[in-house]
Formats: C-alpha cells, sequence, structure tokens
C-alpha cells in the first residue's frame, strides 16, 4: 500500500470488528433487568457483573498492549473478537442448567470476566493497526475505528430486548453469530504486523514511558473524565427520566441518541485533528461538552433532543485525537499507547461512576446527574496543559509532540 494511500476496505473491517466487540460490552445493562429477575440478584450483585467486566477488559489492556507491540497477530485480533462473543452470549446457556441462584450468579460472573479477556486483547491490537494503513489521514482511521465501537455500544440493546422477550436468557445464545462472522473478516483482511516487530524489554519501556510521563498522565486523565462522564450518563441517564416520570423508552431513546450521534462525533473529531491538531480538537470538544449537556438535561421538548445529539457529538469528538498523542508519546510501544487509553483510562474512569451513585444517594439523582457536568470542565483544564498549540493551524498528519 502507498505510504500516502488509505486503505478502506481494512480500516472499515478493523471498525466492523470493533463494532461487534462492543456490541458484547454493552450487551449487560440490557440484561439485567431479566437477570436481576430470574436469580433474585440485589443491585450490588448486579452492579458486581458490570465491574467484573471492567476490570478483565479494560483495565488490564496494558497487558494486552505490550503483547501486542511484541507479537500481535491478525489471528490474535479474529481471536479476540470471536472470544468475545462466544464467553458473553453462553449467559443463555444458563437456562439450561439445573442451578439456583447463587450458582447460576457464580457462573454468569465467569463467562462476563472471561468475555472482559477478549475485548481487552482486541482494543489494543486492532487500535495499532489502524493507524497504519490510515496513510496521511491517521485521526480519520482512528475515528471511524471508534465510531464502530460507538455504534455497537449502541446497537446491542436493539438486539437482546427482542432476542429474550422471544427466547427468554437462552436467546442470548443467537447472538454468538456476528462475532463469529466478525472473526473470519479479521482473519481474512486485517493487515499483518510489519516483519520488524517491535521487542523492547521491560526496561526499556519503563524508560520511554518515564520520559513522557508528564503528558500522558495529562491525556490519560483526560480520558478518564470523559470515560466517567460517558458512563455516568449510560448508569444514570434511565434512572433521571424515571425521576422526572418519563417513560423508560424515552431513556432509551436518549441514549441511543447520544451514542449514535458520538460516534458520528468521533468521526468529525477524526477529521479536524488531522487538519488543525490533536490538542486543539479535545481542548474545544471539551469547552462545548459541559453547557451543551446542562441545558439538554435542564429544558424539555424538541430542542432537548437536540443538545443530546450536539453534547453526544461534542463528548466523543476528542476519542482519536487523545488515542493519537498517546501512541505519539511512546511511538515504539503503541499497543502499550492505546491499552493506557483505550483500557485502563476508560476502565478507571468507568470505576468513577460509584462516586456519581454515592452522590445520588446522599443528595438526590437530581444532584448527581447534573454533578457529571463538571467532568468536561475538569477534563478541559487538563486538555490546557497538553504540549502543543490550542490555536487550529492546518498541521497535516502528525503525532503531537
Amino acid at each position: 500500500m502507498n505510504e500516502k494511500g488509505f486503505d478502506k476496505l481494512r480500516v472499515f473491517i478493523l471498525a466492523l470488528g470493533h463494532m461487534v466487540n462492543d456490541c458484547y460490552s454493552n450487551m449487560i445493562p440490557p440484561l439485567l433487568p431479566v437477570l436481576r429477575t430470574t436469580y433474585d440478584l440485589s443491585y450490588a450483585a448486579s452492579g458486581m457483573i458490570m465491574t467484573v467486566f471492567t476490570i478483565t477488559s479494560s483495565i488490564i489492556q496494558p497487558v494486552f498492549g505490550y503483547y501486542a507491540d511484541r507479537k500481535g497477530r491478525r489471528w490474535l485480533v479474529a481471536l479476540s473478537v470471536l472470544w468475545t462473543g462466544f464467553f458473553m452470549s453462553m449467559i443463555g446457556i444458563i437456562g439450561f442448567l439445573d442451578l439456583d441462584s447463587s450458582g447460576a450468579y457464580i457462573v454468569i460472573l465467569a463467562l462476563v470476566g472471561l468475555s472482559g479477556f477478549g475485548s481487552a486483547s482486541y482494543h489494543p491490537q486492532a487500535s495499532t493497526m489502524v493507524p497504519r494503513i490510515s496513510g496521511d489521514h491517521k485521526g480519520l482511521g482512528v475515528s471511524i475505528f471508534s465510531a464502530g465501537g460507538n455504534l455497537g455500544y449502541a446497537i446491542m440493546p436493539l438486539l437482546v430486548v427482542p432476542v429474550t422477550s422471544l427466547w427468554g436468557i437462552q436467546g442470548t445464545l443467537v447472538l454468538f453469530i456476528p462475532a463469529l462472522i466478525a472473526s473470519l473478516l479479521l482473519q481474512r483482511y486485517a493487515p499483518e504486523p510489519p516483519s520488524s516487530s517491535v521487542a523492547l524489554n521491560l526496561k526499556e519501556l519503563w524508560s520511554d514511558i518515564m520520559a513522557v510521563a508528564k503528558p500522558l498522565s495529562i491525556v490519560t486523565g483526560v480520558v478518564c473524565m470523559r470515560a466517567w462522564l460517558f458512563f455516568g450518563l449510560i448508569t444514570f441517564l434511565p434512572l433521571y427520566f424515571a425521576y422526572r416520570q418519563e417513560p423508560p423508552e424515552m431513556a432509551s431513546l436518549h441514549l441511543f441518541i447520544l451514542l449514535f450521534f458520538g460516534a458520528t462525533g468521533s468521526l468529525i473529531g477524526g477529521h479536524v485533528s488531522d487538519r488543525y491538531g490533536r490538542k486543539f480538537t479535545i481542548v474545544f470538544s471539551l469547552l462545548f461538552t459541559g453547557p451543551l449537556l446542562f441545558a439538554a438535561l435542564y429544558i424539555n421538548g424538541l430542542m432537548q433532543w437536540v443538545l443530546m445529539a450536539a453534547a453526544g457529538m461534542s463528548l466523543l469528538a476528542s476519542f482519536s485525537p487523545a488515542v493519537l498523542i498517546a501512541q505519539g508519546l511512546i511511538p515504539k510501544n503503541q499497543g502499550i499507547a492505546s491499552g493506557i487509553i483505550l483500557g485502563f483510562a476508560i476502565g478507571v474512569g468507568g470505576l468513577g461512576v460509584v462516586v456519581t451513585g454515592a452522590v445520588s444517594d446522599a443528595f438526590g439523582i437530581t444532584v448527581g446527574i447534573f454533578s457529571l457536568v463538571a467532568l468536561p470542565v475538569i477534563g478541559l483544564l487538563l486538555a490546557l496543559l497538553l504540549p502543543g498549540k490550542i490555536r487550529p493551524e492546518i498541521v497535516g498528519v502528525r503525532y503531537v509532540k
């Protein structure tokens, strides 16, 4: 492939794999009402299911990133999606087993935890492939990859609800089919790594990370704030709209709009960062996210839908430039960089939802949901400390140094 070319087919195949992989990442939330009723789970036990998945799918991603830098292979990307889909869809097999509630719960935790390892493996490996096949449009390539994941997150609730309505919890077994198809496509079309694979030892890796510890910590902090806001909205928007005595379908539609237009914002953010710079894109996306979200939560009517869509676009526009900044800081270990941003930072941010829950318990759901508006403000203050200029510049494609 021409160095300046953009391999559309392979970029879209990797984005498709991301969409399918992240479908399974959002399979548990719409299943929780069925699981709670069927197996008499408490709210704490229900929350633990998501905590287990967060740990195995996100926080350990840098470990898989280190492996991806040394021995990343196309077959492993394909296997990762297959693994994620297999163990998550196997939740349905519990319906055929004669288990009591405690036994079923242990099996659910085991299946969800095992599924998370596949997700943790896919993200750092695939995200290092995308810039390599995007030529002079790395921001666009990473944003398409990101949009695939966001679309997957939005689509899965639309699949789980009718499947479980028709066949009960056993119906999740049919949801393995997308993983099988995607893994076959990835095995055929995902790029192999260069023949001269990086093989740094841990001492060299630690030295490289310490050399850029400050900017890497800053961009990690930005992603933590954004992830906390993202997962906080997914978790507490339904409760907030229920408090306002709106039907559950209304909350589901708000979430779909937030995630769908978030995917659109990710595409726009990638293109803008290619043209005008990574820092510029991150700063201005976070600058508008807080006010748009506050207005979307505060008002009613048609403008609420418009503002929710705009807030989603603004929130996720900073995704691909943050990934590319991290990869540019440690270019010899882009798998590790992706694992830190896509895994550890997002996982830590997701665990921040526990704090939002405590605030909601203490002061009410309205205070809890509006407290999330402070997160993009904190992220903005951190982003201002990133290296580089804030003002837009036509820079072409380059990593922020």
